[in-house]
């Protein structure tokens, strides 16, 4: 059964990088690449006082230029896979849960992640087709909001898309007010008004949510990305769903779950703006520490502490991942 588990993500390996795909001409120099063996665990409770058989979305590493994924095994065996309305692919796992009790989900993964840094591009604004597809509003994303629209065009409009969304990048770096945030605010909500300026309170989800929200605003296609955001080559990270309220910052300590924002340029395609990394723009530089789990273009799904394991009516209560990684 696990050979032809695999087999079928060979096979849709060789298909979800052509959704993903972020680099159309590869106007890009690769600084890097790393090979990860990548483990997760997913406890889940049923509390309820009958037997519950649930089924459980496993979101899966996904392919693109700078990331290839294999699934190695999952217990228990998926159902079968999924893919969402933004093209991510899942795996759905059915449990069957006796009242009061837990079951594990383990998968074990393959990742091989580039780091790359952008080279000369971003001239050209892209089609009318691509904005109007990438520069919607959303309850997440309210490119109606006055004070955003004032600040976008006052701090970032230039002539050409790379200017912009670094423009715009160093101004929303600037402005991190870093808090964790157990719900996601929104761009509305997350940016705060200071007595002399503005500060964006909240995690990497408030941060790439205003950054997306202003690039649309300004006509240049945004989406956020999430997953993991390693410390090194090995390590383990874990999160206690029942103790998030006590931890705070306390979290980062052995939690790296993350959320960053992407850019369209029309000769590249789409390029990471992950400005958390170091507190810096980095408008097309990235390393290789990042493990891609998706993408949100109309689909979302709140806080990015929620995208390890998503249940239907269990409860999860602890995600943990180690991982061991080589340079290639």
């Amino acid at each position: 059964m696990r050979i032809r588990i695999l087999g079928l993500f060979l096979l849709l390996a060789t298909v979800i990088p052509s959704r993903y795909d972020s680099f159309a001409q590869t106007p890009v120099v690769v600084t890097n690449t790393v090979t990860y063996s990548l483990h997760g665990r997913f406890l889940l409770v049923n509390n309820n006082n009958f037997t519950v058989r649930d089924y459980v979305y496993v979101p899966l590493p996904q392919n693109s230029s700078f990331q290839k994924s294999f699934v190695n095994y999952m217990e228990p065996n998926p159902l079968r896979y999924l893919r969402d309305e933004d093209g991510n692919f899942y795996a759905i796992v059915v449990v069957e849960v006796e009242p009061k009790s837990n079951v594990w989900i383990n998968v074990s993964y393959t990742v091989k992640v580039s780091a790359y840094r952008l080279g000369d591009a971003g001239a050209l604004w892209p089609s009318l087709e691509i904005v109007r597809k990438y520069t919607s509003s959303s309850g997440y994303w309210n490119i109606y909001n006055s004070t955003l629209i004032d600040l976008s065009y006052r701090t970032a409009l230039a002539d050409t898309p790379l200017e912009t969304a670094r423009k715009l990048a160093e101004w929303v770096v600037a402005r991190v007010g870093y808090r964790i945030e157990l719900s996601r605010l929104g761009s509305d909500h997350a940016l705060v008004a200071r007595r002399f300026d503005y500060v964006i309170v909240g995690d990497c989800v408030e941060v790439a949510d205003v950054y997306v929200t202003m690039a649309r605003i300004l006509g240049l296609p945004a989406r956020t990305a999430y997953g993991l955001l390693l410390s090194g080559l090995k390590g383990r990270m874990w999160l206690n769903l029942t103790t998030l309220h006590e931890e705070g910052l306390q979290l980062l300590e052995h939690w790296g779950g993350h959320m960053w924002p992407q850019v369209y340029f029309t000769e590249v395609g789409w390029v990471d703006v992950d400005m958390l990394d170091g507190l810096k723009p980095n408008v097309g530089v990235y390393n290789e520490n990042h493990i891609l789990f998706g993408v949100e273009e109309t689909k979302y799904y709140g806080s990015a502490l929620s995208s390890a394991c998503i249940p239907s009516y269990l409860t999860l209560q602890y995600v943990e991942y180690t991982y061991e990684g080589e340079r290639t």
